[in-house]
C-alpha cells in the first residue's frame, strides 16, 4: 500500500471518529437537557429570587399553564399560516378574510403576552426586577 493511500485511509477513519464523537456528544447534551429540562431554568429562578418550596410551586403550576396556552398559541398559529397560504394562493384576495385570519392570531398572542407579562410580574419580587434602560440603548455593564 503506498504511503499516500495509507494516509488518506488514516486521515479518513479519523474524520469518522471524530464525527462519531461529536453525535454522541450531540446526543449527551440532548438527553442531559431532555432530564434536566425546562425545569432547570424554573428552579435557577427559583433560587435566583429566594422563593420558598410553597413559592416554588406557585410557580411550577404558572409555568405549566403557560407552556400550555403556549402550545395552543404555537397550533393556532400553525392553522392560521395554512388559512393564509390558502388565502394567498386564491386567484383574488379577499382583504376582509386576510384581515380576519390574521386578527384571531394575533389578538390570541396579545392574550398570551399579558399573560406573560402578568405572570412575571407576580412571580417576581420588587426587588429582584430591574428597571428597564431609560434610553433605547442597551444597559452597560461595569466590571469591577
Amino acid at each position: 500500500m503506498s504511503a499516500f493511500l495509507s494516509g488518506a485511509l488514516g486521515a479518513l477513519a479519523f474524520l469518522l471518529a471524530l464525527g462519531l464523537g461529536a453525535r454522541l456528544g450531540f446526543a449527551a447534551r440532548r438527553r442531559r437537557w431532555r432530564h434536566g429540562g425546562p425545569r432547570r431554568g424554573l428552579r435557577f429562578l427559583a433560587r435566583r429570587i429566594g422563593a420558598r418550596p410553597e413559592q416554588e410551586e406557585v410557580l411550577s403550576s404558572e409555568a405549566d399553564t403557560l407552556a400550555t396556552e403556549l402550545r395552543a398559541l404555537r397550533a393556532e398559529a400553525h392553522a392560521a399560516r395554512a388559512a393564509l397560504a390558502d388565502l394567498l394562493s386564491a386567484p383574488t384576495l379577499d382583504p376582509a378574510a386576510l384581515r380576519a385570519a390574521l386578527d384571531r392570531p394575533l389578538a390570541r398572542l396579545a392574550d398570551v403576552r399579558s399573560r406573560v407579562e402578568a405572570y412575571t410580574a407576580r412571580s417576581t419580587p420588587p426587588s429582584a426586577r430591574r428597571s428597564p434602560p431609560s434610553s433605547g440603548a442597551a444597559p452597560t455593564r461595569t466590571v469591577t
